[in-house]
């Protein structure tokens, strides 16, 4: 069976939302380098009512810069691009336009803390302080950049971000960002079925290292132990 079938079967599966499963396996294959599996889940994304100018998709695509760092973001981007060849011209107005978070380090700080509290919750100070002794001043980066510049966007829900950010770690087999987020999804208006369906899903695509990573965090999930 070829991997578009696989995938066509994955996002066909019953139960849970076939355009987030999309969403999130698109920015879970550019964050683990599975470009291959990019041309079946944009026709899906299209099947689904996403076309490649969507602003759920643009906004998927630009989050990939956090999980995946640049060089995937732009990758994705450029088949985005190439999938949206003879689209009406002006056809991102509607994302360009969307509010987007200021400019000044300060603002970005303090949107990003509003996001990093809401994911992480009683343990937020107690993550900024793991990051910054790996690097000194680590976690103020990352709160204005990864989640005041990228996370705060309009355009997708923070559930939204979240199951994203799951189907991510999980495929790119980081058991411990996943727990994070996992627990970070569940706190945010996703429920313990919605996050199952997404590890679950990413299977399609995983690698021996992620199915383990996935088949862990599945049985965690499933015996309560990730609590919101």
């Amino acid at each position: 069976m070829s991997l578009a079938q696989d995938i066509d079967d994955t996002l066909r599966r019953p139960g849970g939302d076939p355009a987030v499963r999309c969403l999130a396996l698109l920015h879970g294959a550019a964050c683990a380098g599975r470009f291959d599996a990019v041309p079946a889940l944009l026709a899906r994304a299209r099947a689904h009512g996403l076309p490649p100018t969507d602003p759920r998709v643009l906004e998927t695509a630009l989050q990939v810069v956090a999980y995946g760092g640049f060089p995937r973001a732009i990758e994705l981007l450029s088949l985005l691009r190439d999938a949206r060849a003879g689209a009406p011209a002006g056809a991102l107005t509607e994302t360009l336009a969307c509010p987007q978070p200021e400019a000044q380090p300060e603002a970005l700080a303090r949107r990003g803390r509003v996001i990093w509290d809401a994911i992480y919750k009683h343990n937020a100070d107690e993550v900024r302080t793991t990051l910054d002794e790996l690097l000194p001043g680590f976690s103020r980066l990352v709160l204005e950049d990864a989640y005041g510049r990228l996370l705060a966007r309009s355009g997708l829900t923070l559930a939204e971000r979240e199951l994203l950010a799951v189907a991510a770690l999980g495929l790119m087999a980081l058991p411990a960002p996943l727990g994070s987020h996992i627990r970070g999804a569940l706190r945010n208006g996703s429920n313990l079925q919605a996050v199952m369906d997404i590890l679950d899903s990413c299977r399609v695509l995983a690698d021996p290292a992620a199915l383990a990573v996935l088949s862990q965090a599945q049985d965690r999930l499933s015996r309560s132990v990730y609590r919101p």
